[in-house]
């Protein structure tokens, strides 16, 4: 009778916390998701509408941040936090939050190269688009011979107060422009730049300055200059001689969300052939899928110089950096 009453109560005790798994599960809302998106308000807007046209029982809710303010808004809401998927952000923050997130492989990983997404056997995140980083020039201010021809050009005299940038402190396409100058040429070329150029709190205030003609030149994510450029802006684009960093943003299931079974379901969305057409047609973005051309009125992927971009590297010295250069300023 022991015995017996015994195997019953291991039994119960093994059972037990698999009642209580399917318990969880049942309990889980698979009627909502929540998305922190890097991603600009129309993008995350075209990828909700689709999302929802093929899950229409799924309620979305989207809460758009700088990249930033989104790494800094998961840490502080350790170990459970509000959102489901971080959306569009540069890998580099990917890898500042690489244990707040989930992993996951999705449906389409055998279509997504390594290079583009997290390395590991199932990974945290996968590459949305390319921010290749290019320089915007306006036509009508610079004749094509006075054009930049490379990074180092910029502190050239001739173009004193003609160059605007956006502040890296407070954008992180700026950000990856000083880091990948400063692996380039140091920190007396960076002393020089921050000495000549205009800087503004905007990333998008740059090419929006360029196209107006207020100023010639600014460096920014090439998909913008595309933008400008089928717009019919004077504006035209100069891929540096030096080359420009192979960057991606990603992105990824953010751990212990409140609704892990539709954010998996988003994952293999945006990482579909559909979901990268959304995003490069848009905003004219090029998109780390092979099985899609690259983004109109700019060249195709062959044509422009690439070298390493050292994100791991871009992490730990970031706030050194940032600090460094606005000293600068």
């Amino acid at each position: 009778m022991k015995k017996t009453l015994l195997i019953l109560l291991v039994a119960l005790f093994l059972v037990t916390p698999l009642f209580a798994q399917g318990a969880q599960e049942k309990a889980e809302d698979v009627t909502k998701l929540t998305i922190w998106s890097g991603a600009s308000e129309d993008e995350a807007e075209a990828l909700e509408k689709r999302f929802t046209e093929l899950h229409p029982e799924v309620s979305v809710s989207i809460i758009r941040a700088g990249s930033t303010e989104l790494v800094n808004r998961l840490y502080s809401e350790q170990p459970k936090p509000d959102g489901d998927i971080l959306l569009m952000v540069a890998k580099e923050n990917m890898e500042l939050t690489y244990d707040m997130l989930a992993p996951y492989k999705s449906v389409n990983h055998d279509k997504i190269d390594v290079s583009v997404r997290d390395s590991a056997d199932v990974p945290r995140y996968y590459g949305s688009s390319m921010p290749l980083q290019a320089i915007m020039v306006n036509t009508n201010l610079l004749k094509p011979e006075e054009y930049p021809k490379s990074w180092a050009d910029l502190i050239e005299p001739r173009y004193k107060n003609e160059v605007i940038l956006a502040n890296p402190a407070l954008s992180g396409s700026a950000y990856a422009q000083i880091y990948m100058i400063s692996k380039l040429y140091g920190d007396d070329f960076l002393a020089k730049l921050a000495k000549s150029a205009v800087f503004t709190a905007s990333s998008t205030a740059g090419p929006e300055s360029v196209a107006r003609g207020e100023y010639a030149i600014t460096v920014t994510g090439e998909s913008n200059i595309g933008k400008y450029i089928g717009e019919g802006s004077p504006v035209t684009f100069v891929y540096p001689s030096e080359g420009t960093g192979a960057r991606f943003d990603a992105t990824a299931i953010i751990a212990n969300g409140p609704h892990p079974t539709v954010a998996k379901k988003f994952m293999d969305f945006i990482t579909s052939k559909e979901g990268y057409e959304i995003i490069r047609t848009t905003r004219n973005r090029r998109v780390v899928s092979t099985e899609l051309p690259g983004p109109k009125n700019l060249p195709p992927l062959t044509e422009i110089k690439l070298f390493p971009y050292d994100d791991s590297e871009a992490k730990e010295i970031k706030e050194a950096l940032i600090t460094k250069f606005s000293d600068m300023m």
